[in-house]
C-alpha cells in the first residue's frame, strides 16, 4: 500500500509529491494528461518566490511594470525594482515533475482517476491509465487536480463559490514594451475582470478573464494589435474563492483544488506551492503517528491560512468590489491614482504575490478612493 497518492502533476502536486517523496514516503503521483504541462492554461507571469521552490529553465523574459488602461483611453504607468518573471508554463511544470522524480516520485502519466473510496484504515484510488481500469490503495489521497478537480468531487461533494473563465492566445505580435504588461479594465475589456497582454519576446500572450464568455471582450482586446497572428489559443477556469474546508479523513485538497488562488490577479502557482508545503509539514507529521482523521489533518488548514489566508480573504472582498464597478467609477478611480505621489507609493509597495501591501496604504492615504470603490453605477 502506498503512503500517498497525489491526483494531478501540476505545480502544486509535483511539489507535494518531491517533498514526501525527500522524507522517505511511497509516493505515486497520477497525472491524467499523456504529457505534463499540456495543455498549457496560464499566462506564466510569476514572482521570483516559485524558483526557490522548483528548479526550473522555464524563464523567458522578466518585467517591472505595467501599463494600466481604463474605460476613458486614460493610461498609467506603474514600476517597480523587482522583477516579475515571464515563463513557459509548461517547461516549469516539466522541470517541476521531474524534481519529484529524482526524489523518488512513481509518476504515471494518462491516469485519469474516476473514484475515491475513503475507508477507515485506507483509500481505494480508481484510474484508467492506457484504457485500462486499474485501482491502488494508499494512506493518504491529495487533489492537485485543479478547477475541475474529481477528488474534491468525490470527497467533498463541492467546488469554490467563484469561477472566472478565460480565453488566451499566443499572438505573433511583437510588444514595444518587453519590461511592461498591459492590463485593460473596462466594460469593453472583460465583465468583472480584466484583459492582459503579456510581453514574451517574439510572442505576446493576450487574453481576458471574464464572469460571462470570455471570446467576445477578447476581440475587443485584440483589436487593439492590429496584423496579428494567433500561434496557441488556451484558457480554462479559475476557482478565485477558497473552499471553506479544505481536509477530510485521509484526505487533502491544495491548488486550484482548494480555490487557494489569488482572486485580484487569478495567479495560483505561488499560492498553489505555498498550500502544497503546509500540505507536506502536516502529513509528515500525520503519516509518521498515522493519524489521519479529518481532526489530525485540520492543522493543514490552520497552517496555509496562517500563511496567507488573510491576503486571500482580503483580495477577495477587493475582486468581488472591482467585479461591480461601473466605467464611470473606474475612472474616478483613475483621477485618484494617476497622481504622481499616488503612483509612487505603487511603486514602492506593489508585489503581486500580496497587492493588500499597496491597497491598504493607498485606502489609508486617500479615503476617496473608498468612495469610488463603492459607488457601483
Amino acid at each position: 500500500m502506498r503512503d500517498a497518492i497525489v491526483v494531478g502533476a501540476g505545480p502544486s502536486g509535483s511539489y507535494l509529491s518531491y517533498s514526501l517523496s525527500k522524507m522517505g514516503y511511497d509516493v505515486l503521483n497520477l497525472e491524467e494528461h499523456n504529457e505534463v504541462g499540456k495543455p498549457v492554461e496560464c499566462t506564466g507571469l510569476v514572482s521570483e518566490r516559485v524558483f526557490r521552490y522548483v528548479r526550473s529553465r522555464a524563464k523567458i523574459n522578466s518585467v517591472s511594470g505595467a501599463h494600466i488602461y481604463f474605460p476613458n483611453g486614460e493610461e498609467i504607468h506603474v514600476a517597480k525594482s523587482e522583477k516579475t518573471i515571464v515563463m513557459e508554463r509548461d517547461v516549469f511544470d516539466r522541470d517541476a515533475a521531474g524534481q519529484s522524480i529524482g526524489a523518488g516520485t512513481d509518476l504515471r502519466l494518462g491516469s485519469k482517476v474516476s473514484r475515491i473510496k475513503i475507508g477507515n484504515d485506507s483509500v481505494k484510488v480508481s484510474f484508467r491509465e492506457d484504457g485500462n481500469l486499474k485501482e491502488e490503495q494508499c494512506r493518504v489521497v491529495i487533489g492537485a487536480d485543479g478547477v475541475n478537480s474529481v477528488v474534491r468531487k468525490e470527497v467533498f461533494n463541492t467546488r469554490p463559490g467563484r469561477i472566472i473563465s478565460t480565453y488566451q492566445v499566443d499572438s505573433s505580435v511583437r510588444m514595444e514594451d518587453q519590461d511592461s504588461v498591459d492590463v485593460y479594465l473596462g466594460s469593453e475589456s472583460s465583465m468583472g475582470f480584466f484583459g492582459w497582454a503579456t510581453p514574451s519576446g517574439d510572442i505576446s500572450r493576450i487574453g481576458v478573464g471574464s464572469y460571462g464568455q470570455p471570446f467576445n471582450y477578447f476581440r475587443n482586446v485584440s483589436r487593439r494589435f492590429p496584423g496579428e497572428r494567433i500561434l496557441g489559443i488556451n484558457g480554462g477556469g479559475i476557482p478565485i474563492t477558497y473552499l471553506r474546508r479544505t481536509y477530510s479523513d485521509r484526505c487533502l485538497l491544495v491548488g486550484d483544488a482548494a480555490g487557494i488562488v489569488k482572486p485580484l490577479t487569478g495567479g495560483g502557482i505561488y499560492t498553489g506551492i505555498v498550500s502544497a508545503s503546509h500540505a507536506a509539514r502536516t502529513l509528515e507529521k500525520a503519516l509518521e503517528s498515522n493519524s489521519l482523521s479529518r481532526s489530525s489533518l485540520s492543522s493543514y488548514q490552520r497552517r496555509w491560512k496562517r500563511d496567507i489566508g488573510k491576503e486571500l480573504f482580503f483580495d477577495g472582498i477587493i475582486q468581488r468590489i472591482f467585479g461591480h464597478l461601473s466605467d464611470r467609477s473606474l475612472n474616478k478611480i483613475y483621477e485618484v491614482i494617476s497622481d504622481e505621489k499616488v503612483i509612487g507609493t505603487i511603486n514602492s509597495r506593489g508585489d503581486i504575490d500580496y497587492p493588500s501591501k499597496v491597497i491598504i496604504p493607498l485606502l489609508l492615504k486617500n479615503p476617496g478612493l473608498i468612495k469610488h470603490l463603492f459607488k457601483v453605477s
